[in-house]
């Protein structure tokens, strides 16, 4: 049954996306900040005064296992995975800026939309504080 489900959820959750609100820390001044949810990864954007970022966020610290099982009936194959609500993002500045992100999501599978909290290190030494 999960088989007939796995597609449609993972089509409805490619299509979340939402805001983030962001400050710059110690100036107060307002970072527009996206996200669009998808299976393996997020996109991000932000506009930082005059500049544009496009870039991506993975989760940080996941695992997947996979044990092959023999005995008296033959063998098999058995798969786990864990996740963390921690993710990392790299977003792309189109005047030659990044900022670099450590992510906290407040659902621990990773569900964007459940909003979470973060800091983003502007690549000219500022520091943003977002949350969602």
């Amino acid at each position: 049954m999960f088989r007939l489900f796995a597609p449609l959820l993972a089509f409805s959750l490619a299509a979340c996306s939402g805001t983030m609100q962001g400050v710059v820390r110690g100036t107060g001044e307002p970072v527009a900040f996206s996200f669009e949810q998808g299976i393996d990864s997020d996109k991000y954007t932000a506009i930082v005064g005059k500049e544009s970022f496009a870039g991506k966020a993975v989760m940080d610290g996941a695992s997947s296992t996979q044990a092959i099982l023999f005995g008296a009936n033959g063998f098999g194959q058995a798969f786990g995975q864990t996740s963390t609500n921690r993710f990392v993002a790299v977003l792309l500045g189109n005047r030659g800026s990044t900022l670099n992100c450590q992510m906290r999501y407040a659902d621990s599978s990773g569900l964007t939309t459940s909003g979470g909290v973060g800091v983003c290190q502007h690549s000219d030494g500022r520091v943003i504080d977002v949350l969602w």
